[in-house]
Parts: C-alpha cells; structure tokens; sequence
C-alpha cells in the first residue's frame, strides 16, 4: 500500500517533468526544423544535425537527473515509513 506522501510525489514531480519536457522538445525541434530549411550545403546540414543531436543528449542527460532526484526522494520516504 503506497503512502499518499509517495503518491502525491510521484505526480507532481512526474507531470512537471513532463510538461517541461515536451516543451523543451517542441521547441529544439522548432529550432531544428528552421536552421535545416536555410541549410544550403551538405555540410551545413550536417552541422545541423550533430547540434540538435548534442541537443537532445543534453536534454535526455537532464530528465534522467530529474527522475534520479524523485526515486531518491521516493526512497528516503519509504525509509521513513518503515
């Protein structure tokens, strides 16, 4: 039986993760999506992609941070309980 402390953690910080994250998306690809439109060479395009894929290493690297944080969180109240 899960304690509401856990319950209410878990939503919060799931669905402002989330939310932040589909913004951030929307937007890298918004970004993305311009610069490819005004590439004019082969190299150039390149370029773009191996930006927009540091991009989204950077984002993926941060959104596991934040789900990190919430199972460590989770784990010292379960700590607590028992």
């Amino acid at each position: 039986m899960t304690s509401k402390l856990i319950t209410s953690t878990v939503s919060s910080n799931g669905k402002k993760t989330i939310d932040d994250l589909g913004k951030s998306i929307r937007k890298l690809h918004a970004d993305y999506d311009k610069q490819l439109k005004n590439a004019k060479t082969r190299g150039r395009l390149r370029q773009v992609y191996l930006k927009h894929k540091r991009d989204h290493q950077k984002l993926l690297k941060k959104h596991l941070k934040q789900e990190e944080m919430t199972i460590k969180k989770l784990g010292k109240i379960l700590d607590e309980e028992s």
